[in-house]
């Protein structure tokens, strides 16, 4: 068994004696996840279909959060949170905008080609 650094064994005590820790961490490279809808009105989604049952409605100019990218056929969806109401669902790509993507929402290595 090796042992503990310095650190280590001062981060153990003040967990020991504490009971808490503050962890912190920071990326280098943050994404920016923020988006708009750009469409009048767009259905969120419980799936990335038009098939889907609609578990929410967004309105032209409301800000979200984009998650996630789904690509089933030739239609890109994105995952996102809509900041005003809360919801969580997929949007078509068409629908929504995120800034510095070029006016699309895609992720230039997930791209379809």
């Amino acid at each position: 068994m090796k042992p503990l650094s310095r650190t280590a064994a001062a981060f153990t005590l003040t967990v020991a004696v504490t009971g808490a820790a503050a962890v912190t961490a920071t990326s280098a490279h943050a994404v920016d996840n923020r988006c708009y809808i750009t469409a009048s009105a767009a259905n969120v989604r419980a799936k990335a279909t038009t098939r889907a049952v609609a578990v929410g409605v967004a309105y032209k100019g409301w800000s979200c959060a984009a998650l996630d990218y789904s690509y089933p056929g030739d239609t890109q969806w994105a995952k996102i949170r809509v900041n005003r109401t809360g919801v969580f669902g997929w949007v078509r790509g068409d629908l929504l905008h995120t800034p510095g993507e070029g006016g699309h929402t895609c992720i230039p290595e997930n791209c379809p080609r």
